[in-house]
């Protein structure tokens, strides 16, 4: 009972303290407001990978059509799908001159993003997913950010959309923790997170890097990048301006949910750095106990008072870290909300750790 108690206190005050660091660098972070007469000069690679995506592909043409910022360029890859993608990606390349499509050669969406900016033309790339939708400002936003503050590798916010389902709710909450833990650990310094449906880089950089983004990995292109130059000692920073969001619909149903948590779950083995390790592991440390405690108790009840007092110090953790990002991400009923996926969150955690260890995830 000691031992427990003594790893109980370990954890409490650990996980306290790793979110009291986001807390102080969302804090750090100024507001970015990138004014109407700025329209700097950079010229835009956006690369988006397109696999079975013909029901997304007119809405995301709309969406970036409608940008005020002009000097970019938009790259289509299609990725071996097997519905109409192709064709509708080639009839928008007829009707915009900006679009450039290309046909990958190689499989999956990691392949897909690598032959986009090998063929890519822009000083800075800017890489999006085709189920997103982008404000009218999102690459102005971007383009002014890196003339303002000239960044190896620029992390943008990403928000799953709303929706009247707990479900989805949840999943808006739990994403809105991710993000934002990923901006403030980059606001003191020690990026950790960052998102390939909103991630800008400069080519060069990215070229640099190249070698290091794990080939032999099906996935995680953008944190093998953010951790390669994170060691070369190269720029990282958040963008923190909701006019730099893009919006993404949330998984709908429990499996697909489940098997997305995983696949990002399976490459963190082949993390090295040691910021991103130690955030796993106390992320993990922390839900395992509490599923721990709760089956101890079914043997002895004084291990409740253990999960209880845990519990209590991490949920009064996690939402006055949400509760001080809620405007900027929208979030309501936060208390409430964060009191609900604190009940699911570390099994829901454990059971994908676990999962992702132990079983490999078929190709895609």
């Amino acid at each position: 009972m000691l031992i427990i108690a003594v790893i109980s206190i370990l954890f409490a005050v650990l996980y306290l303290i790793l979110v009291l660091h986001f807390i102080i660098g969302w804090k750090r972070t100024d507001t970015f407001i990138a004014a109407d007469c700025e329209l700097p000069d950079i010229f835009i690679s956006v690369i988006v990978p397109c696999k079975n995506e013909a029901m997304n592909i007119q809405p995301l043409l709309l969406s970036l059509a409608g940008q005020n910022y002009r000097n970019y360029e938009l790259i289509l890859v299609n990725d071996h799908s097997d519905d109409a993608t192709l064709e509708y990606l080639l009839s928008a390349k007829a009707k915009f001159s900006n679009i450039r499509v290309v046909d990958a050669v190689g499989c999956g969406k990691k392949n897909a993003l690598q032959e986009g900016i090998q063929q890519s033309s822009g000083d800075l790339v800017v890489t999006t997913d085709a189920d997103c939708m982008h404000s009218k400002r999102w690459l102005q936003t971007i383009a002014t950010f890196q003339c303002s503050q000239p960044s190896d590798l620029i992390i943008c916010p990403v928000l799953f959309s709303q929706r009247n389902s707990l479900f989805s709710t949840l999943q808006r909450f739990e994403f809105v923790s991710l993000v934002a833990s990923g901006a403030g650990a980059a606001g003191v310094g020690k990026p950790i997170l960052c998102n390939g449906a909103n991630l800008a880089f400069t080519k060069t950089v990215w070229q640099k890097n190249q070698m290091h983004l794990h080939d032999e990995e099906q996935s995680g292109d953008d944190i093998f990048l953010l951790e390669s130059i994170k060691k070369q000692n190269g720029i990282i920073r958040f963008l923190k301006s909701k006019d730099a969001f893009v919006v993404v619909e949330p998984a709908y149903s429990l499996n697909v949910f489940f098997k997305q948590r995983r696949r990002w779950a399976a490459k963190s083995p082949t993390y090295t750095d040691w910021q991103i390790i130690t955030t796993a592991c106390i992320v993990f440390g922390i839900s395992l106990l509490l599923v721990t405690l709760i089956g101890l108790s079914f043997y002895n009840p004084r291990y409740l008072f253990l999960f209880f007092s845990v519990f209590v110090v991490k949920y009064l953790v996690d939402a006055s870290f949400l509760y001080s990002v809620r405007r900027f991400f929208q979030i309501q009923k936060v208390w409430i909300n964060s009191f609900i996926l604190s009940m699911v969150y570390p099994f829901y955690i454990v059971v994908v750790a676990l999962n992702s260890l132990l079983i490999k995830p078929k190709s895609w």
